[in-house]
């Protein structure tokens, strides 16, 4: 789960990166841009567009805040698995099991009889063995079907967490390109005469 989430986040980081220094000016010239990049809404509020800084703002609390609950009740479901394919289903160490072997243990009442189905596909690649630790032998089907469920909500919990961190990269990189859009629409031009001697043109200032 920390490896997926660390890998949103760098591609988050890979994707607003060139927004914000592909220009030659670099980042200390841009320190509202950047400030929206790291937290959404602060930009737009430096320049004073705070209603649209709120709902950045807004948005980020409450992503973080599911992505909490996301997180506790992925780990809630992930604990109650392991509870009972240890106390049900008599299966040892099952937090160092794989996702493979503990999506298969909840099809099968005994590592026999799916060993058994597994010989007649002739598949016997996927056979396992006691003398390895993946014995299983469930208590009742119900316990199994119980187990089943567990399992399925841990997953659904751990998609909507990976979402979550993908809504709030996606945040982050609106955020900094409203900043820019706030940036260029508050750029003024003004035009002055310059008069020398013997000489005439004009002297044009951005202000940003």
């Amino acid at each position: 789960m920390y490896s997926l989430t660390m890998k949103v986040l760098f591609l988050s980081m890979l994707t607003i990166a060139p927004i914000i220094g592909s220009a030659s000016e670099g980042f200390l010239s841009k320190p509202s841009v950047l400030k929206s990049t790291l937290i959404p809404g602060w930009g737009e509020h430096s320049y004073q567009a705070h209603n649209r800084g709120y709902v950045f703002n807004g948005i980020e609390a409450a992503l973080w805040i599911f992505a909490g609950f996301a997180s506790s009740s992925a780990k809630s479901h992930e604990n109650d698995l392991y509870y009972f394919a240890t106390t049900y289903g008599q299966i040892t160490n099952p937090q160092k099991k794989s996702d493979v072997f503990l999506d298969r243990v909840s099809k099968y009442e005994s590592m026999d009889a799916y060993n058994e189905q597994m010989l007649r596909n002739r598949q016997w690649d996927r056979v396992y063995s006691a003398d390895f630790g993946y014995y299983w032998n469930w208590e009742s089907d119900e316990k199994r079907e119980e187990y089943f469920d567990i399992k399925t909500e841990r997953y659904l919990w751990r998609q909507r967490l990976t979402y979550t961190f993908g809504a709030i990269a996606l945040n982050h990189l609106v955020s900094t390109m409203d900043a820019l859009f706030l940036k260029r629409h508050n750029t003024t031009m003004t035009v002055q005469p310059d008069l020398t001697d013997g000489s005439a043109g004009f002297r044009i200032a951005l202000t940003f």
